[in-house]
């Protein structure tokens, strides 16, 4: 299977890029092929509300690098999601990434991504393990992917009291796991 990966911290050596180097470790060694985009260096510009993505039914038009992403996305059975928790939420270029899923509706509001991917989200946050301020953030953002025909599998969230090496332990047998 072919997973794409969405880095969302601006540090390679962050808590949630290793969660999900980790997943990316166990799913190699199952026989996955894995696409990895850190979005702090990709060229995204914010979704221009020209709404050519639904009334002509196609992925969003913006020449971007969420070209190529949606490109892997459509070959993928499964999607990973990362990202920090700052200021109480998921980093500013995630947003920005989420928000041009908005082409992944058609017109009367139904997905266009036919067969359902996995999905899974990996978190880290300064806060406590379990903070519950942060979960309705989470899931709200998770919310834009499962609303376009894909399936939460798993979310990790690290707390700042957190045993990481059994987080990242859980991760890489996630990925180890994964099956197509």
């Amino acid at each position: 299977m072919k997973i794409t990966m969405v880095l969302g911290s601006p540090r390679e050596d962050s808590i949630s890029t290793k969660l999900a180097m980790r997943f990316a470790d166990g799913a190699e060694e199952a026989g996955h092929e894995i696409r990895i985009y850190n979005v702090n260096d990709m060229d995204i510009m914010g979704c221009q509300a020209c709404g050519c993505c639904r009334k002509h039914d196609v992925d969003c038009v913006v020449e971007d690098d969420m070209e190529e992403y949606f490109t892997d996305l459509r070959q993928s059975g499964a999607l990973v999601i990362t990202s920090p928790n700052y200021y109480s939420h998921v980093t500013g270029p995630m947003i920005t990434f989420m928000n041009r899923h908005y082409c992944l509706m058609d017109k009367e509001k139904k997905p266009r991504l036919e067969e359902t991917r996995k999905l899974f989200a990996f978190f880290a946050q300064g806060a406590p393990e379990g903070y519950e301020k942060y979960i309705p953030n989470y899931e709200w953002y998770i919310g834009t992917f499962t609303s376009k025909n894909m399936e939460l599998v798993r979310q990790i969230i690290a707390g700042g009291d957190s045993d990481t090496e059994a987080l990242y332990e859980e991760a890489y047998e996630a990925g180890k796991a994964l099956q197509a």
